[in-house]
Order: structure tokens, then sequence, then C-alpha cells
């Protein structure tokens, strides 16, 4: 789990507000907090802040993780407050990398990011934000760019949800915070959850920590947002629907890469498999098993040629 601080802020300064360390260790993951080129991401913004190649550092950084400590490449996750959620809301929009699922607060799309967003993979999303958010409006703005409702019917539409989601009242735990919150629970979409938490009147904070560093307005006491992030997070994977084995037309292949890699088919076909980076890692011909065993665990791309029809890519993945 990878969580980005908001403008201003730093790394070790999130991990300081949000206590993620501590759910960590309850529930055995890794969390990441890394910081930002000048105390900002590149994250399309509005208002320019940062020209840092900051997608490619965030893949690099899972990269990493999978190279060095066996991390799942079907569990990674993205958390972000403000400009670390608008970065978070990019990444899904734009990387090559699965991320099972993002969850986001106070931070939403630029309209860049929102007018480009052609997403590889369908992240699930959870969406915090207050409504009284003078930092990030709830309805956007020119500087911020498009509003929560926006955001969230992008991804409903992209997601194949259903245009009838179920809005519960969170218990109001605080009656002295001034606010309420509503989770807006989106149904059926296709492998994949989408997620609204509106905070009525809450500020540009997040909801449960009582800080004022680096937040502006009310801060909702009703529920303990790190922890509802890891229990949105901890249930979602990487769609993995055909991913064992898949037959189209007149071949097959094992998608699922352990030991061996085989493509059959009834007639010959030539084939490149490409990392995330550009590299291709092997090549060969349908019918012949390559031998994959030493292969890094992660995401690998197949392109061939099948019946004239060029540049077909197909997702695989090593584990």
């Amino acid at each position: 789990m990878i969580v980005l601080h908001g403008l201003t802020q730093t790394g070790s300064g999130v991990m300081d507000i949000t206590a993620f360390n501590a759910i960590a260790e309850d529930n055995k993951f890794i969390v990441c907090y890394p910081s930002g080129i000048n105390n900002a991401w590149n994250a399309n913004m509005n208002v320019s802040v940062s020209t840092a190649d900051d997608k490619g550092f965030i893949e690099k950084l899972v990269h990493y993780f999978r190279d060095n400590f066996g991390t799942d490449p079907m569990r990674q996750y993205l958390s972000g407050f403000s400009n670390g959620g608008f970065m978070s809301h990019k990444m899904a929009c734009e990387s090559n990398e699965c991320f099972a699922a993002i969850a986001t607060v106070s931070g939403n799309m630029s309209d860049t990011t929102y007018a480009d967003c052609a997403p590889h993979y369908r992240t699930s999303v959870l969406h915090i934000h207050g409504t009284g958010d003078a930092v990030v409006p709830y309805s956007g703005g020119p500087a911020t760019g498009v509003s929560v409702e926006a955001t969230l019917e992008k991804w409903r539409s992209f997601l194949g949800c259903t245009n009838d989601p179920t809005t519960v009242s969170m218990p109001n735990n605080n009656l002295l915070d001034l606010s309420t919150a509503d989770d807006i629970i989106y149904h059926n979409c296709s492998q994949s959850a989408l997620e609204h938490i509106r905070v009525n009147a809450g500020g540009h904070q997040w909801p449960g920590i009582n800080t004022w560093v680096g937040g502006v307005g009310t801060v909702n006491m009703d529920f303990y947002s790190p922890q509802v992030i890891w229990d949105f997070l901890k249930t979602k994977s990487c769609p993995n629907a055909g991913l064992n084995s898949m037959t189209m037309d007149k071949f097959k292949y094992n998608s699922i890469l352990e030991s061996t890699f085989l493509l059959e088919s009834d007639q010959p076909l030539k084939f490149e498999c490409w990392n995330t980076i550009g590299q291709k890692v092997f090549d060969g011909e349908s019918n012949d098993p390559i031998d994959v065993s030493n292969l890094k665990s992660g995401i690998y791309f197949l392109n061939l040629n099948i019946f004239n029809k060029e540049n077909c890519k197909i997702k695989l993945i090593k584990i």
C-alpha cells in the first residue's frame, strides 16, 4: 500500500498523521510513504505544482517492493490526501500497473486527468470528500478540476456500475463536530467496487484524525478514515476472470505463469513478451514451451500477430 501526501506535506508527515503503520502491523501488509519533489505530486493539476515523472516513480516503487519483498502484483493499493488523492486517480487512469484499488481523501480528478482517463484495469475506488472542503471544492472549480459527482460518474461508467447507488447514513458518533457522513455504495460494478463517503459540512481533512496539520476546515470525527480505507482496500484484488486459462478463436495459453509459458495453436504464431518498462523478456513460436522460472513476479504483456490482426496484446501474470 502506497500512501501519498498532500501538497506541501511529506511522506513522514502523512505517516505520523494517519498512523497506517499500526494497521499494517495488525494486518501484515507493507505500507510506504514516499515524498514528492518539492512536496508535490505531478497529477496533471489545473494549477501546475510539479513536472516530475511521478507516475514512473510510483511504478518503480511497486517494482522495487515486488522484486525485493515478494509483494503480490494482484494486491497493490494507493491512498492519497488532496494532491496525493489527485495522483491516485491519475495512476488508476493511466498506469500500466494494476492497482487493485485506490482510496482518496479530499482529492479529485483534474480537468486533464478527467479528459484523458483511459484505465487499463478495473480499479476499485473509494472516494472520501467533504462538502465543505474549501481547498478542493466538492462542486469543482477552475483551480482544482471537475466536481466529485463528475469523478464518480466517470468511474461508474467505466466500471459498469448501475446508476442506482444506495445511500446509508453513517452513525453520528460525535455530535460536537458539526458534521455527518453518508456512505454511498454503487452496485453491480464489473469485477470492481465504487464507494463514496460524503462528509456533510466536512472540510479538507482526514476524517477521524483530530489534527490541523495540513488541513483546513471541519474535522469529522464520526469514523476513523484510515481504518475505513483499509477495510475497503483489503478485500480487493486485480480482476482475474479468465486469467488462469483462456481460449480465443483457435489458440489458448496460460496467462498465470509459474515455470513454463505455452501458447498452443493449430497454426504457427510468433510472439514476444515485454515487461512494464518496455524490455523484451522472451519470444518464441506457438507450441514451443518457454522456461519462465527465472522471470520476476509481476505483470507482462504478450504481443502477437493473430490471423492478420497486428499487435494483439495479452496480459500475463508471473507469480
